[in-house]
């Protein structure tokens, strides 16, 4: 089935996201810091995003099998997960999974046509 299966593009909104909140926490820090101290902070806070958060897994697909079987697309292998639970925070939706040692997905709103986008949400809910 075509409403089943999600394609994932990079999100612009989560990066946004990220640079807002990094904005808002180097504003406070210029206020409550010397000069240098600040820069060391910002070095410090671009290094970290770099070694980081740039090495998140890329996500580039979810296909809906059955029940709460879900088959994962990233970095061109595909493997089965169980989801646990789906929690929709309206922008974004975070997919955790049964097993311990896998870590959460978040997909954002923009990384998905908006059609698809509500198909997964209502799919979401039904799981």
């Amino acid at each position: 089935m075509d409403k089943c299966s999600f394609q994932l593009q990079r999100s612009y909104l989560a990066l946004l996201f990220q640079l807002c909140i990094f904005s808002v926490l180097m504003t406070v820090l210029h206020q409550l810091l010397p000069f240098a101290l600040w820069c060391g902070f910002l070095l410090l806070g671009a290094v970290i995003y770099l070694l980081f958060y740039r090495k998140a897994p890329k996500i580039t697909g979810l296909d809906y099998l059955d029940g709460k079987e879900w088959t994962i697309s990233a970095a061109g292998a595909q493997h089965r997960a169980h989801i646990s639970h789906i929690v929709d925070h309206q922008a974004y939706i975070v997919v955790y999974f049964q097993h311990a040692r896998a870590k959460p997905i978040i997909v954002w709103c923009d990384q998905m046509p908006f059609r698809q986008w509500k198909s997964f949400k209502v799919l979401a809910k039904m799981i």
